[in-house]
């Protein structure tokens, strides 16, 4: 069915205002809109109802709430800018194609479950509770009944979404074929190890591939205690040695390195070995950034301090810009590497304030977008004015010099 601009417009409005919305999917870009894509579904934060935008760039995902007028407000933007409009409701599917001509509006009657609005509904965990887990047993984050100790219910809400993020990655690599059989998997700096007995456990209950897992960190006596774990539970596939990441020699050709809240550069040791070993795909969670802070707080002569010093002069925002810009970093080297990055947030700030997950998966690349890449980090290396230890480190693993 042919439709104009202001008939469409009334549909936006009716679905969104009478909160009919299940989901909608805004595609095929073609105007000045800077994100190539935006999802929208309803949520509740706090009982008060919200649309949820999540908006797509070069592989990162940004989000905002807005109440029903700002986003009806949002959405006649939108209609300027994209082509392509899915919108499902509780009742139909409707696909709006534009064009020149006008728009073109196809509606299929289906009906849906009521769907739960809630922010904080239960999750679909890999883990359970209720469920004796005996890892987490030994670890005191639940009890012998499988019950979740209130201390430790951020712990188990951590866990499960890094596992989340775990059975993301590996499907991808099985779809890429970049493992088929069987996995390796190495965590850097793994401390108690929470997440590296919980790997075992979700690679054993899949039991689709053969794996081994190994956990490295300096603390001798923790990685005692974690090999203990290992003997009690007799546990295969599974071991804890203490050394540093620099030195780390005991896995060859490894599939998949994560580095939890290792801290400043160590985060960017564990890059290095990932490159040194030929990783697949790297998962890691930085912490403490204190090296960029350093050496743009040093040089108050660069481009930096001359755009930007509302941010320069200000210890506290200096310091949070510093760990969005070594962030950054870190992902455009592992792209130059060869790499296809996502910047995530890892779990919600108000469990831990170091929630910045970098996602690193093995695609293949032309020397086109490495070339413009290329040009984009030494563009932003030269207007912090740094010499960053992570250039020294990967540069000889960037596909394009």
């Amino acid at each position: 069915m042919k439709a104009n601009e202001e008939k469409v417009n009334l549909l936006m409005e009716d679905v969104f205002s009478n909160k009919k919305l299940v989901k909608c999917v805004f595609s095929n870009m073609k105007g000045n809109y800077p994100y190539s894509k935006v999802m929208i579904k309803p949520i509740l934060i706090k009982n008060e109802f919200f649309y949820q935008f999540e908006e797509f760039k070069d592989n990162k995902a940004y989000h905002s709430n807005l109440n029903i007028e700002e986003a009806l407000n949002k959405i006649y933007l939108l209609l300027e800018n994209f082509n392509q409009y899915m919108i499902f409701t509780k009742e139909e599917d409707i696909q709006i194609l534009k064009n020149k001509k006008g728009f073109k509006i196809k509606s299929t009657k289906n009906i849906k479950e009521e769907v739960s609005l809630e922010h904080n509904k239960n999750k679909n965990y890999i883990l359970q509770e209720g469920e004796p887990i005996p890892f987490l047993v030994k670890l005191g984050v639940m009890g012998e009944n499988g019950k979740i100790f209130k201390k430790s219910y951020d712990k188990f809400k951590q866990i499960n979404k890094y596992l989340q993020f775990i059975d993301e990655t590996v499907s991808e690599m099985k779809s890429k074929k970049l493992v088929t059989n069987s996995i390796k998997i190495i965590d850097f700096g793994c401390g108690k190890s929470y997440l590296t007995f919980a790997l075992h456990y979700y690679f054993k209950m899949k039991n689709d591939l053969e794996f081994d897992i190994i956990g490295l960190d300096l603390k001798d006596d923790v990685m005692k205690d974690c090999n203990n774990i290992v003997d009690e539970l007799n546990l295969k596939n599974i071991e804890f040695l203490t050394g540093d990441i620099k030195d780390f020699n005991k896995m060859k050709n490894v599939d998949l390195i994560f580095s939890l809240h290792a801290c400043n550069n160590a985060t960017d040791y564990s890059l290095l070995k990932a490159m040194e070993l030929n990783a697949k795909a790297i998962l890691a969670v930085p912490c403490c950034q204190h090296e960029f802070n350093e050496k743009i707080s040093s040089n108050k002569n660069s481009s930096f301090y001359e755009s930007e010093s509302l941010i320069g002069k200000h210890g506290i925002l200096l310091e949070k810009f510093s760990s969005i810009a070594t962030d950054a970093f870190r992902a455009q080297a592992l792209e130059l590497c060869g790499f296809k990055t996502q910047v995530i947030e890892f779990i919600d700030l108000v469990n831990t304030p170091k929630n910045v997950l970098i996602r690193g998966i093995k695609e293949k690349t032309t020397n086109e977008s490495l070339e413009k890449k290329l040009r984009e980090y030494n563009t932003f290396k030269d207007f912090l004015g740094i010499e960053p230890i992570l250039d020294t480190l990967l540069k000889p693993y960037f596909l394009i010099k």
